[in-house]
């Protein structure tokens, strides 16, 4: 990177829009989704600004949040980096998937753009789905503020997919409060400098390159389990 503070511009946005600022700019090679309030504005910009030439995310629409998850899932263990954005229910319906995304040590971005849970119907802002994360084995960023959001989500790729650590992060931030409201915000002038920050993607291993062929998430007993979680530990 070169030496001295990379420019920024200063904006008006909320933090569903930085969220997919940061997106842009880091270009991930795909976002597996299915829409659901307050998180859609993120799929939404992410896929106004393909149309624009700006970036080339590949955007999958998937019939569920547990199918979206699996999307990414399914890309990340084939080498992708991936990104992926949910609420309330939609978290709950993929929740299945997570602690396989973390169990077996594939890094991904998700946003939780956080929401009650039903029921009865309530859209409006509150942790109860964030709370469902906390045994997942994802690392959980809780952004205040659109700048928070962006910031994170800048951050979030680089802590998760650190050779020692390689685990999905999650960047949480409050619905209509924080997701809608817009707030005065920096973000990086250039999308050359944000890549810089991050890195080149780093493939450990590939579900889809048949001269290495491996196993992902194979049957164990508790034993084994065991076993290797004190020879990680140790």
């Amino acid at each position: 990177m070169s030496a001295g503070a990379a420019a920024q511009k200063t904006d008006f946005k909320s933090a569903n829009e930085m969220a997919a600022l940061a997106a842009r700019q880091i270009d991930y090679h795909l976002m597996g989704f299915y829409p659901i309030t307050p998180s859609t504005e993120i799929a939404e910009e992410i896929d106004a600004t393909y149309a624009e030439g700006l970036h080339h995310i590949k955007m999958i629409p998937a019939e569920g949040e547990h199918s979206a998850a699996g999307i990414c899932y399914g890309a990340s263990t084939a080498g992708g980096r991936v990104l992926n954005a949910t609420s309330s229910q939609g978290l709950l319906y993929s929740l299945e998937q997570l602690p396989v995304q973390s169990s077996t040590r594939f890094p991904m971005v998700l946003n939780i753009v956080t929401r009650s849970i039903n029921g009865p119907l309530d859209i409006r802002g509150d942790h109860s789905d964030l709370m469902y994360m906390l045994s997942t084995g994802w690392i959980i960023l809780l952004a205040r503020d659109p700048q928070a959001a962006y910031d994170f989500n800048i951050m979030a790729p680089r802590i998760g997919e650190h050779q020692q650590v390689r685990l999905p992060v999650a960047v949480a931030f409050d619905g209509f409060f924080t997701s809608h409201q817009k707030r005065r915000v920096e973000y990086f002038d250039s999308e050359a400098d944000v890549r810089d920050f991050i890195g080149p993607y780093r493939e450990l291993q590939s579900a889809v390159t048949p001269e290495r062929p491996l196993t992902i998430g194979p049957y164990m007993n508790d034993v084994c389990k065991m076993s290797m979680a004190y020879t990680s530990a140790g």
